[in-house]
């Protein structure tokens, strides 16, 4: 749905893209992950020619038509309307071909503002002004949606309501390229992540593949009692490989987090070991951003 390729932008002699590759499969949610500064507004703001860049190809739905909706990070509302007068404004500027009374009332029952819908938007809260620019940006029901930390500065329940307009998206087919520094907002509904730094992808692949490359997934225990007996059943654990940090504690390196766990919990009571410290120590994404980073780094 998006191919990038040895896309170059840079700001007076501030090189911000460095030959750029990139590809979003159609219907799945891409999340976009850098640090401040590494390009991804940039590339965002290209994707939806809002700048131009500089060189480079930029292929969006295989060259056939296409209908893009962006939410910036900070989108900026008429706070002297009401959300009902907000969409009204919105339908008539993208001439909305259908009925712009009942789009705006599915809108706002998929945004959670129905209730709200009446209230001036200068009362509104910052996650009720990012449901309704995100309202905004997906009102002429387009292909390809790009948000811009769309969950930043929310509290939990703010974020938790974005997160399941996404996962909407996502089930309706939508493409979607989620920009944002929350990565565990990342983690629950992304298909591919890719890592911007130094203008370019240190990273790309499915979620998935990209955890278990980068898995450690490990358990820690530490048995309560230390004596040779217990050692050696601890060393017969056959499920997992065992490493003893000669200090009474062992790692138990497995493939499944989740039934090697139980695995482990049924040997250590049928062999009478009990414990007094069990760790679950799992691979997050933000440790392979950060190794990522750090092994990129100039």
């Amino acid at each position: 749905m998006v191919k990038i390729e040895k896309l170059y932008k840079s700001y007076k002699f501030h090189r911000v893209l460095n030959g750029l590759d990139m590809h979003v499969k159609e219907g799945e949610v891409y999340g976009f992950i850098g640090e401040n500064g590494s390009g991804k507004t940039t590339t965002m703001n290209i994707l939806c020619n809002i700048i131009k860049k500089d060189t480079g190809l930029i292929t969006l739905n295989g060259g056939k038509e296409y209908r893009i909706g962006y939410l910036p990070e900070s989108p900026m509302l008429f706070t002297y309307m009401n959300a009902h007068q907000y969409l009204d404004y919105i339908g008539a500027c993208c001439e909305y071909p259908g009925d712009i009374k009942a789009r705006n009332e599915e809108l706002l029952k998929l945004v959670n503002l129905t209730d709200a819908a009446n209230r001036k938007i200068k009362g509104y809260s910052r996650g009720m002004n990012q449901r309704l620019g995100l309202a905004s940006a997906i009102y002429i029901d387009p292909d390809i949606i790009i948000l811009d930390e769309p969950t930043s500065a929310l509290d939990p329940q703010g974020r938790a309501e974005v997160i399941k307009i996404i996962q909407h998206l996502k089930s309706a087919g939508k493409t979607v390229i989620l920009s944002t520094h929350i990565l565990t907002d990342v983690e629950r509904v992304a298909d591919t992540v890719g890592i911007l730094h130094g203008g370019v992808l240190v990273e790309e692949e499915s979620l998935e593949t990209l955890l278990s490359r980068h898995s450690n997934n490990s358990i820690s225990i530490t048995p309560m009692a230390n004596n040779e007996q217990i050692h050696n059943k601890i060393l017969q654990i056959d499920f997992g490989n065992v490493y003893t940090d000669g200090k009474g504690s062992y790692n138990v390196l497995v493939e499944d987090l989740d039934k090697d766990g139980v695995k482990l919990q049924n040997y250590l009571k049928e062999n009478d070991i009990n414990l007094s410290g069990y760790y679950v120590n799992k691979v997050t994404l933000e440790d392979i951003y950060l190794k990522a980073v750090s092994n990129n780094a100039n």
